[in-house]
């Protein structure tokens, strides 16, 4: 499936750029030691520095998703999936989203393996996503609802399919994509 294979490629990348840029993190940390406290080399490192550092959390993100292991549990919580999904989301362009999250006090736990959740959730905020500069998010009663909307795409069709294979649906409409699985 080519989900896997881009999720593959994306961890052999993200390991190529990793290993340089701990080497540039290292570099960055003993010329700091060296520059004198106030100047513009200092500070001009400290931009270096958490610009990388930045790099790094956005390459974990990434291999965390990649490697994400077949879990055995079949179920998972709604809102926690949201939330791993959101994260990766907001790398990127995802920077600038403003989201209005709205999650329930106690786990929403339904029918998917948490990896396909994630992974069905993030197809569908990546394609709520796609033209817009704010989102509503929203986990309900075993359903999650991403506003505006988004056309039928490749994206949400691959969510629907992990739907349906654990007994639910997906909605897509140009005011709110909904995710529904059947709640335990």
């Amino acid at each position: 499936m080519r989900s896997a294979a881009l999720g593959d490629l994306a961890a052999d990348v993200a390991h190529d750029v990793a290993n340089p840029l701990f080497g540039v993190l290292g570099l960055v940390e003993l010329l700091l030691e060296d520059a004198t406290p106030g100047t513009d080399d200092e500070v001009r490192l400290r931009l270096v520095s958490q610009s990388a550092l930045e790099m790094k959390a956005t390459l974990g993100s990434l291999l965390d998703f990649a490697r994400s292991a077949p879990s055995e549990a079949p179920r998972a919580d709604l809102a926690a999936a949201a939330q791993a999904a959101l994260g990766l989301v907001r790398h990127g362009i995802g920077k600038l989203l403003e989201v209005d999250e709205r999650y329930p006090a106690e786990p929403q736990l339904v029918a998917c393996p948490e990896p396909l959740l994630r992974q069905a959730v993030l197809h569908l905020l990546l394609e709520a996503r796609a033209g817009a500069e704010k989102l509503t998010l929203e986990v309900s009663g075993g359903a999650l609802t991403v506003s505006p909307g988004a056309h039928e795409s490749l994206g949400t069709l691959a969510a629907a399919r992990i739907a349906t294979d654990h007994g639910g649906t997906v909605d897509v409409g140009d005011a709110a994509i909904t995710l529904r699985l059947p709640s335990l």
